[in-house]
């Protein structure tokens, strides 16, 4: 990785003295800190649509989905309109890859023939730590169309119209779209039958273990109630700042979510500033029965989440160890009618009755079985991944006027206990299946970590070098093969190779938490 003020006579236009630009893998990058792809894809389509508004090149605005947009310009122009490219972006390293060629330089750009092609064009970014890179998947959409007497050919099949189309039945209009107005044609961009368009909240559940009010306050409420396996383990509560990390991840992937829920007892990260779309809630705030707390359950806490004031209709729930791995859209969640799409596991549910021995992940999973299979005459059977999973408020209402006791009875358990419901962990899902509003989906690719292995080692740096799946999870067992400090450094340092981009809501003077220094210095 070398920077331009290194590389003597370069013949790249951006080769003046730059310390923004750097040359890594033979490719020119642009090193940005704070851009997210989405916002790196716009800045260059921009970019893009301004050099040839400066040539009077005429543009259509269209796009491949809701969240790709691509530029059209007559093929008649293409030599026009690279030559304005060329000469109008700004002085910036700008590529051009075309299907099944290399990305070349804009200077060395050659697109001959009068036939439609489809290309990117964008600037390669690397963060200044050299671990994540934007290439050509974020670049800027560009087609070239030929537009005859009778037809009109493209390159691609697009939202809304085939790669053939009469001429005639095209009908142009002009669309508002990233604080502009732009040429489009009529239908484009209106509502399609697939797309689910209300707005979308995350809620985080999160407890800071590290506290000590919190360390000391447990135990003693500990002392008087019997758990089971696993549930009083310190994994559970420690952490290596994976809230801020998951949040970043809803930050670059997920740009959809509305608000952003924190639902927790405790102090507010040392990292969190004060932002309007960043929300702690405390439990006395959604409890329906403040006098049951404080709770120390994420049964009961989950049986009350529909509760939160101002919370949207549709939401997500995730925890503080579960990321978004890449771009996902809204309709990975939600059917265009609002119907809910969740993920089921692989893993069984098993024979057996809630046991004390158990575990209350596994015990909760049992009382919604008996639950569900007195209500509809069905066994469920299988435990659901563990990735952020979709709910509806008034759905969530309903299943609480359902089974009034089990709700009631769940909030009141301060420990998890073999007579809870798991709310979000499948008795919501398999009730809205069963009564015709939710469905199981296999379309998220979703990876599951236990970073107490030794494996999770190469599974995190496989995780960071690939970004290949929709959402995955971090989870710390209770017992572990590798030391603690080695753990701690893998989670911590494969995140922040994955997720380097600092969300709005992080104070910038706070870098890593006082914990974090101590174990890994």
């Amino acid at each position: 990785m070398t920077t331009l003020a290194a590389l003597p006579g370069a013949p790249h236009r951006s080769a003046a003295l730059r310390q923004d630009v750097i040359l890594d893998g033979g490719r020119l990058h642009m090193v940005h800190d704070d851009l997210t792809p989405t916002r790196a894809r716009l800045d260059d389509l921009l970019a893009v649509a301004d050099a040839l508004h400066k040539d009077d090149i005429p543009v259509l605005l269209v796009r491949r989905d809701r969240s790709v947009p691509v530029l059209v310009v007559d093929v008649a122009r293409r030599e026009d309109a690279l030559r304005s490219l060329r000469e109008h972006l700004p002085a910036d390293p700008f590529y051009v890859k075309a299907k099944g060629a290399h990305a070349t330089p804009i200077e060395d750009a050659d697109l001959p023939g009068d036939t439609p092609v489809a290309v990117r064009i964008f600037r390669p970014r690397i963060t200044s730590a050299r671990t994540l890179r934007y290439g050509s998947r974020y670049a800027a959409r560009v087609e070239f169309w030929c537009f005859g007497t009778e037809l009109v050919e493209a390159p691609n099949d697009n939202a809304l119209t085939r790669r053939l189309t009469p001429t005639s039945e095209l009908v142009f209009t002009e669309v508002e779209r990233y604080g502009r107005r732009w040429r489009t044609i009529d239908g484009m961009f209106e509502p399609h039958e697939d797309e689910f368009l209300e707005p979308v909240d995350i809620v985080f559940s999160w407890v800071d273990g590290s506290a000590t009010q919190f360390q000391q306050h447990r135990a003693a409420q500990l002392t008087a109630h019997v758990v089971g396996e696993g549930d009083d383990s310190p994994a559970r509560y420690r952490h290596v700042d994976e809230l801020r990390y998951a949040l970043r991840s809803v930050h670059m992937y997920a740009p959809w979510i509305r608000r952003i829920f924190i639902a927790t007892d405790s102090p507010a990260p040392f990292w969190l500033a004060e932002h309007p779309q960043v929300t702690i809630v405390r439990s006395e705030e959604f409890f329906a029965d403040p006098s049951v707390l404080p709770t120390h359950n994420s049964h009961a806490v989950e049986a009350q989440l529909h509760r939160i004031p101002g919370l949207s209709e549709h939401f997500l729930y995730s925890n503080d160890d579960m990321f978004f791995g890449r771009m996902v859209k809204p309709e990975m969640f939600f059917t265009s009618a609002g119907h809910t799409r969740f993920v089921e596991s692989p893993v069984r549910i098993g024979v057996g009755e809630p046991q004390a021995h158990r575990s209350g992940h596994d015990n909760g999973l049992r009382v919604n079985r008996a639950l569900l299979r007195n209500r509809f005459g069905r066994t469920i059977l299988r435990d659901l991944s563990h990735c952020a999973t979709p709910l509806c408020r008034s759905v969530m209402l309903e299943l609480e006027r359902t089974f009034p006791e089990d709700f009631m009875r769940t909030a009141a358990s301060r420990f998890r206990s073999m007579t809870d419901i798991s709310v979000t962990n499948s008795l919501y899902h398999y009730y809205a299946m069963l009564t015709g509003r939710a469905l199981p989906s296999t379309q998220p690719r979703v990876r599951y970590v236990q970073t107490t292995t030794m494996g999770a080692l190469e599974e995190i740096d496989r995780l960071a070098a690939r970004a290949d799946v929709d959402m995955f999870c971090l989870n710390d067992g209770a017992e572990t093969d590798i030391p603690e400090q080695l753990r701690m450094q893998a989670v911590q340092g494969g995140l922040e190779r994955m997720f380097p981009i600092r969300g709005p809501w992080e104070k910038p003077e706070a870098l890593q938490h006082p914990t974090m220094d101590a174990a890994t210095g």
